[in-house]
């Protein structure tokens, strides 16, 4: 009941229910474009300060390894799952997406982990803007691996900079350099901006994903049922993995949690971003209504507590 009433929780619910019953609330999108780019530079500069205190681990290692390997391995299993019911193109679209982390689902797992009172490891924030690349990365290939002719030009140049320099992940990495190479004692120089105000600016742009998400799903349309099971079973089956991993590696709780979370979430901001350019023949609204629409809102309401159950039983 506790994740049900959390603020950020509820905010989203509103967010959802404003589309049910067209409610007139209206977010400019340029403030969304702030409170996003404002998420992500203080959790990397958070991360970046905890990073600076850690010490480097064969514990560490194994995470990136392991959060590295899953991030190519998640796609290829979903590619061929979908190619059943979709084309390569489209296929490979969704693949990267899954294959990749939502940076939103992973701001609300620490903001759960800090209202259980406890702490995580500041590389999984490096962790979290690694595994965008190689999903993306991944997700090209296949589609070209599915086309037995393709017109379209193929840039490895292009593909590269999309994927390691989109502006959310060139941002958080860029904050997490500056947590951790700054004076730790002038973090209390910026505990309001950084740490004060976060969980209230969570929970506005919460509120704006409420209503994307509530609009995204009806775009899944003939396909729906195939589909929308799809997208409630692969972050399960994803986080069963990150579990297995965790418990391998020997994770404590916490960091097990944040592990799962970035296997059992999807993309919807920097893979898009970059499937623009670089697959322009795959349908947006559907990939956004899997990844947005259906598993964004399950992982919130659903999953968190749920992994967060797992972690706490099998990590400690």
């Amino acid at each position: 009941m506790d994740s049900i009433l959390d603020p950020t929780v509820l905010f989203f619910c509103l967010g959802v229910l404003a589309v049910w019953f067209k409610s007139n609330i209206e977010i400019p999108a340029p403030t969304m474009k702030f409170l996003s780019y404002y998420l992500l530079m203080s959790i990397g500069f958070k991360g970046g300060i905890a990073l600076a205190k850690a010490q480097f681990t064969p514990e560490m290692g194994w995470t990136f390894l392991a959060g590295l390997v899953c991030s190519v391995a998640i796609p290829i299993w979903l590619f061929f799952w979908l190619r059943t019911k979709l084309n390569s193109t489209q296929s490979a679209a969704v693949s990267a997406c899954y294959g990749s982390v939502s940076a939103v689902t992973f701001l609300t797992a620490i903001t759960w982990i800090e209202n259980n009172n406890q702490s995580f490891s500041g590389h999984f924030v490096a962790l979290m803007a690694l595994m965008e690349g190689p999903a993306i990365i991944v997700g090209i290939m296949l589609s070209k691996y599915g086309q037995k002719s393709s017109t379209s030009n193929f840039s490895l140049k292009a593909t590269l900079h999309d994927a390691f320099f989109n502006g959310s992940i060139f941002l958080m990495m860029g904050s997490l350099a500056i947590g951790y190479f700054m004076n730790p004692t002038r973090a209390v120089d910026y505990q309001t901006f950084i740490y004060d105000i976060f969980k209230g600016f969570l929970c506005f742009f919460l509120l704006d994903l409420g209503m994307t998400a509530a609009k995204q799903v009806r775009d899944l349309k003939a396909q729906a049922v195939f589909l929308g099971l799809t997208a409630l079973l692969a972050p399960l089956v994803n986080a069963g993995l990150g579990l297995l991993i965790a418990i391998w590696i020997g994770l404590k709780p916490s960091d097990g949690f944040l592990f799962i979370i970035l296997l059992a979430s999807a993309s919807y901001i920097a893979v898009p971003a970059a499937l623009k350019t670089s697959l322009p023949d795959a349908n947006p609204s559907l990939y956004l209504s899997m990844s947005l629409g259906i598993t964004f809102p399950f992982n919130l309401l659903i999953g968190i507590p749920l992994y967060w159950s797992f972690a706490q039983k099998f990590l400690s």
